[in-house]
This record gives C-alpha cells, structure tokens and sequence, in this order.
C-alpha cells in the first residue's frame, strides 16, 4: 500500500507576511504519515502539482494543499488526473468540487442545516444584495469570496460600506452579519473522522481581529463541548452530502443557536496534535476499504 499526502507546492499568495513557525502549518501532515507508517503503509508527501506517476499510488489523501484558492481550475484538473490513473482520492472528488466554492453553505441551508444567513452578492448588480442587508437589518457584515482558504479576502466592514467593497470585488462575494459571538465566546471547530466525533477545538481572535485563526494571532485550544453542543453536531453531519473520511466544521453561536460558518473537506488544519490518538484515527479512516 503506498499514499500520497497531498500539501501545496508553496504557501497561498494572500499569506504576504511572515508566519514565525511556517514547519508548525504542516503538522497535521507529518503526524498522519508517522500513523500510516506505523500501519505499515508507504505514505509520503507530496505536492499535488507534482509531476508524479500516480500510477505508482493507491491512494492520494488532500492535506494542506492550500494553495488551490490561486489556481483552482488547475487543482480540480489535476485530483482529475489522480484519479483517473487509479489511485484512490480523499477526501472524494465531488466533495471536493462541492466544496471549494462557498455556494456550498446555500445548500446546506436548503438542507436545514443551520448555517449563519448569507446573501450572495454580484459586483456587476450590487443593489439586491444592497437592499437585501438593509432589508435584514444587517448593520455590521462579513463579506467572503466565493473561492477561499484562511480567511483569505475576508473583510469585516458597516453596512454602509458594501457598495464600495462590491465596487473593488473581482468577483461574487458572500455577505453576513457579524456573529458577535466570535468576539469573546469564539468559535468552535469540530473535528469529524470517519464520520464520528472526534474533538473539538475553541478558536478565538486576536485583540481587534475578527478571525478565529492562528495565522492572524488568534489562539486555538482543545474543548470540552457540553452534550447539547454535540448532539447539534451529530444533527447537523446527520445531513452532509457525502461520506467523508475528514472534515471540520466551524460554528458560532449565533442567535442563541450553534450555526456553521464554514465547513472544510478539503485541506482543514484538524490540529490533530491537540488530540491524543486523533491522528490514528485519521489514518483508519483514510485507510477504510483499501485492505491495508
């Protein structure tokens, strides 16, 4: 049995300031190649724009391959091109297509999924989504882009302020009010393997930030959650799409209920140093039908 275990080829082009401990972004990455190993598997990593003989794989597993967001048609080609040598890609391709664009979280809603309230806005007719906010009552927002990882082209600005921000936008933005709840309660990762509950991380922004990550200053640690938190959780994994090995799901309190910000298949930091066993786990689940 040999794996792959997909990481970008460089960091993602937004990241323009020095990060202290670039080696500590990959350790998910070397914690879950020590498990495979210890299950006797030949696992290494690799880019995924590497000019590889797939063949020579069984299986390519997405880690940090971060850099997608600056190249995407270029990723979905090449985890195309993987697959189709035979070797096995996980998370599963059309999770991955479904989630590298943020219209993931519409369906999710369609699917009764509490999801934070978003508007989708086009830069080339931003006055629905204008009357749209001021319809809502939104007077702080955060607006994303479409396609994005680590908070990348995420601003937190008045509603006032959005069609200047549309007018700057290369292309369609999501719109939500701020969960002021990110502010001093923070936000909740929760971390699923193999599609059961694995941990669950506490993410707070820095002093005057908004977002709820390390590379910004924000501090992550371990969680205890209570039982009613994680009995949303198992309610909300009950009604995800596909099957999937991995995936972390960020939530807010948000009028008083725990509603999803984001949710990651395809390169989340699962912080799997955090969580004893975490990473034997992942490699398990990875691992599932291959009979290795």
């Amino acid at each position: 049995m040999r794996v792959a275990v997909l990481r970008c080829e460089r960091l993602p082009s937004f990241v323009t300031w020095e990060i202290p401990d670039v080696d500590a972004l990959f350790d998910d990455d070397r914690l879950l190649v020590e498990a495979l190993r210890a299950r006797g598997v030949d696992a290494v990593p690799l880019a995924w724009s590497a000019d590889a003989d797939w063949t020579a794989f069984d299986l390519a597993v997405l880690r940090s391959t971060w850099d997608y967001v600056d190249r995407l048609p270029e990723f979905l080609a090449a985890l195309e091109r993987i697959e189709t040598s035979g070797c096995r890609v996980r998370n599963p391709l059309d999770a991955v297509r479904w989630n590298s664009d943020k219209r993931y979280l519409e369906d999710l809603d369609r699917r009764g999924v509490p999801v934070v309230p978003l508007i989708r806005a086009d830069p080339g007719d931003p006055g629905p989504a204008v009357e749209a906010v001021a319809d809502r009552g939104w007077t702080e927002l955060v607006v994303k882009p479409e396609v994005g990882v680590g908070g990348a082209g995420v601003a937190r600005l008045r509603a006032a302020d959005l069609p200047g921000r549309l007018a700057s936008a290369d292309g369609p933005l999501f719109v939500q009010p701020l969960a002021r709840a990110v502010l001093d309660e923070g936000e909740y990762s929760h971390v699923l393997i193999g599609g059961e509950a694995s941990h669950v991380l506490r993410k707070r922004p820095a002093t005057g930030d908004f977002r709820a990550h390390g590379i910004y200053g924000g501090t992550v640690e371990a969680h205890a959650a209570d039982a009613g938190d994680l009995a949303e959780i198992r309610a909300l994994a009950a009604r995800l799409p596909f099957e999937l090995d991995y995936a972390r799901i960020d939530v807010v309190r948000y009028e008083g209920r725990l509603s999803v910000l984001e949710l990651e298949v395809i390169e989340p930091i699962l912080y799997l140093a955090l969580a004893p066993g975490a990473a034997g786990r992942l490699a398990a689940a990875v691992l599932r039908g291959t009979g290795a």
